[in-house]
């Protein structure tokens, strides 16, 4: 981790470990959640709101 980084621009995720998994959330994190790149888009042309996403 960086001293003073916000974590998504120290995180990495490794697609190796992730496997089939499209949604998760981080160990020891109570509100952000990690999503595919296709559950982002099905989101966004839906029009759902009240989300920010952040590349990680």
């Amino acid at each position: 981790m960086v001293l003073g980084a916000l974590p998504h621009e120290w995180m990495r995720i490794d697609p190796a470990k992730v496997g089939d998994a499209r949604i998760f959330r981080p160990w020891g994190w109570t509100v952000a959640l990690i999503i595919s790149e296709d559950l982002k888009q099905a989101m966004e042309s839906e029009g759902l709101t009240g989300t920010r996403f952040v590349e990680v």
